[in-house]
């Protein structure tokens, strides 16, 4: 799997994905901290998660477009760019009264990177090819671990030793090193759909043409059997996996009554088991059907969040913890190789364009179900609920996905 590491091109896939993650995950735990600090308002955090969610709502769909539009390299490159330049904006939020801010650059920030996620998922199968797509995406899942448990930690040391100020520049120097990584991508440009022959050169006709490829790749999310049931399938489990987010630290203060020490194990672990998850995914993509990979790995991933949340001790939440990530990558890598295999190059920007929006949406009303329902029901019928739809995710898999998915024809 990691042979892949050896490859100029995909080695600067993988490093500017990686050191822009390791910023992102430093920053979040940094703002979500400062919020919370200067507030002392569960509502001020609660505004923050909003505004990651509502740029994919908003516009994941017509950032796939451009991701198709337009040379997916230069895209990547810009896109780290101006969002090193958003970010330094968060300077000024240390300012009373100025905490409006870091909602604003969270979601122009996030708005930015919405081009460069797909533009990176559609340019993987050039870089790669095909046969390989599986291993690829094993590798970058063990990097998106490596950003995950560097991330917070050096998150927290740069916090205690320059404030929130240091974390953002550091934030922003991880994008400019993640822009000198993509500028050494060939440049391949994304091929296009021929254009209609009726759309005047102004700038209405430009956006009508825009209009016209987004509803072309809402087409082929509908026409293919198999990114419909992934879409199903995906929205299960990210409506599964939202549902846990506000309510899994009143869990492991309320129910497993864990200190910070313990929280931080329990992270620690999930981490290592999802950095396992990467490398038994590398190996199982190239033997065991990606059908068999999303189902199995789906269910296994529901049946551990049921056994987890319904434990009221530590050593058992350690054990179950550390079984989570391994089915949890395994199933997520099969899902992002087979939408890449399953999706026409002209199309692969706008159909993960969809896909973000239909996370998106999901996000946007789990969370804000949660925090209706969370206090009323308590943290453990949310989670057991987050499990059971998780399991959900996996029946649609299997009754949904074509036991064998049809090669898709290539768009001329």
């Amino acid at each position: 799997m990691f042979r892949l590491l050896s490859e100029r091109s995909f080695l600067a896939l993988w490093t500017g994905q990686v050191v822009s993650q390791v910023g992102d995950r430093a920053l979040s735990l940094a703002l979500g901290y400062f919020a919370y600090r200067v507030t002392g308002s569960v509502t001020a955090t609660a505004l923050l998660a909003l505004a990651s969610y509502l740029p994919g709502l908003l516009f994941g769909s017509f950032a796939g477009v451009l991701a198709d539009r337009w040379p997916r390299r230069r895209v990547l490159l810009v896109s780290q760019v101006l969002q090193g330049g958003v970010m330094l904006l968060l300077l000024l939020a240390e300012r009373p009264g100025w905490l409006w801010v870091a909602y604003a650059v969270t979601f122009a920030e996030l708005t930015l990177s919405l081009v460069a996620l797909p533009a990176g998922a559609a340019l993987l199968p050039g870089l790669v090819g095909e046969q390989r797509l599986g291993r690829a995406n094993a590798t970058l899942a063990v990097g998106s671990t490596v950003a995950r448990l560097l991330g917070p930690p050096l998150g927290g040391v740069l916090a205690a030793w320059g404030g929130v100020r240091g974390v953002v520049v550091f934030d922003a120097l991880t994008f400019l090193v993640a822009a000198a990584c993509f500028a050494r991508l060939p440049e391949v440009p994304a091929p296009r759909l021929a254009p209609a022959p009726d759309a005047p050169a102004t700038l209405l006709g430009t956006w009508w043409d825009l209009g016209r490829e987004w509803r072309e790749g809402l087409s082929i999310v509908r026409r293919e059997r198999v990114i419909v049931a992934l879409v199903v399938v995906l929205g299960l489990t990210s409506l599964g996996g939202t549902l846990v987010d506000p309510a899994y630290m009143p869990w492991m203060q309320a129910v497993l009554h864990a200190d910070a020490a313990t929280v931080g194990l329990l992270g620690t672990l999930m981490g290592l088991s999802t950095l396992l998850g990467g490398v038994v995914a590398g190996w199982a993509v190239d033997r065991v059907p990606l059908r068999r990979l999303i189902v199995g790995g789906t269910l296994a991933v529901g049946a551990v969040m049921l056994a987890l949340y319904t434990r009221t001790t530590v050593p058992t939440a350690l054990g179950l913890m550390a079984l989570l990530g391994v089915p949890m990558v395994v199933a997520n890598v099969a899902i992002s190789t087979l939408v890449q295999a399953a999706t026409p190059d002209v199309y692969r920007g706008r159909v993960y364009g969809a896909l973000g929006t239909t996370n998106a949406l999901v996000g946007v009303l789990a969370t804000g179900s949660a925090a209706v329902a969370g206090a009323g029901t308590g943290p453990v019928p949310l989670l057991v609920l987050a499990g059971s739809i998780t399991v959900l995710g996996g029946v649609a898999a299997l009754v949904l996905l074509p036991a064998r998915p049809a090669p898709h024809p290539e768009a001329a």
